[in-house]
């Protein structure tokens, strides 16, 4: 581990979680001005869609990184694929009574 990972790695960790908590923070003015009717468990399923999202990326690309590039490109492609359905889903079930704003 060389001087410069030891200043990049906690770097990229304390960026990762400011942009992790401005998407948190910001998704309520997000569905206030998409003109969504959120209640509870459409922010329980929207979070959980998010973390899957990001576990997703998080899993191939660490597969990626170790050198297992067909594992982490497999893994990528199907949880893709998986959180992109969810993601029709989850946003068909949110849009359902949307108040229509204009734009």
């Amino acid at each position: 581990m060389g001087l410069i990972d030891i200043f990049i790695t906690p770097l990229f960790w304390i960026i990762m979680g400011l942009l992790y908590a401005l998407i948190i923070y910001s998704a309520r003015y997000w569905a206030k001005d998409l003109g969504l009717k959120m209640n509870w468990w459409k922010w329980l399923l929207s979070g959980l869609w998010f973390i899957l999202l990001i576990l997703t990326l998080a899993g191939g690309m660490t597969l990626i990184g170790e050198n297992e590039v067909r594992g982490g490109l497999y893994f990528l492609g199907f949880f893709l694929i998986i959180s992109l359905i969810l993601g029709v889903v989850l946003w068909r079930i949110l849009s359902v009574n949307r108040k229509k704003t204009d734009r």
